[in-house]
């Protein structure tokens, strides 16, 4: 079977998850005191990570594993109101039309397409189940009873645990990959394991590290590279 493996944020999506969490949570009025910690404590490194100071990737991690007290406290049922309001207020509309011509051809070609990113699980499935795309690979949250803790169950999808978790998600599900002959599309540097994982890797609008990469790899390129 081949595959197709598509990150979101940055390659189909052309926004970003946590800002329209950040959007719901201030026109519902919700976790308002988190939302402002949230926003001072991540935002507040960037200048240090952009000038060299503070270690990228692990900033990046500490991000995505952070977001997951956005839904603290959220019973299941309120979660997915939460979710699916992302996908119909934002995902649906904010679409890279390049990036889903590739997913559409897949698709008729009668390859597998797989949704992986480090977005929420529950939330990355409501936008899979949007996209007409059958499986969803992504961070999964701690539930204790019916309710968020506001915790990730560890690792993070994200730079080589991307294709750990992919490999063990596809195995579970019985599905048999061609790798050598599958596809990845994602947009930056961290991206790199993910897209090393398959025969055939695409850099999608990429930061300019991974433009580089890809440049000196001669992988293909979709879509404007970040920035330019």
């Amino acid at each position: 079977m081949i595959a197709a493996l598509f990150d979101l944020d940055g390659t189909l999506y052309t926004g970003h998850i946590w800002k329209t969490l950040t959007r719901h949570h201030w026109i519902h009025r919700k976790k308002l005191p988190f939302l402002l910690y949230f926003l001072a404590t991540n935002l507040g490194p960037w200048p240090l990570v952009k000038a060299g100071l503070l270690d990228k990737k692990g900033y990046f991690i500490r991000w995505g594993e952070n977001m997951a007290g956005m839904v603290g406290g959220f019973s299941r049922q309120e979660a997915q109101r939460l979710f699916q309001w992302i996908w119909d207020h934002d995902v649906a509309h904010s679409l890279y039309p390049e990036a889903m011509s590739t997913l559409r051809w897949h698709q008729e070609q009668g390859h597998q397409v797989v949704l992986v990113s480090g977005t929420f699980q529950e939330l990355l499935e409501v936008i899979a189940q949007g996209l007409g795309i059958p499986y969803a690979v992504g961070t999964s949250l701690e539930v204790q009873g019916e309710r968020y803790t506001g915790r990730i169950v560890p690792p993070f999808c994200f730079g080589s645990y991307k294709v750990q978790r992919t490999k063990e998600f596809l195995e579970r599900a019985g599905l048999e990959v061609d790798f050598a002959s599958s596809f990845a599309y994602a947009d930056t540097i961290f991206d790199v394991p993910f897209l090393e994982s398959v025969g055939n890797p695409v850099a999608v609008c990429p930061d300019e590290e991974l433009l580089l990469y890809a440049r000196r790899r001669g992988w293909s390129v979709l879509g404007a590279p970040r920035g330019y």
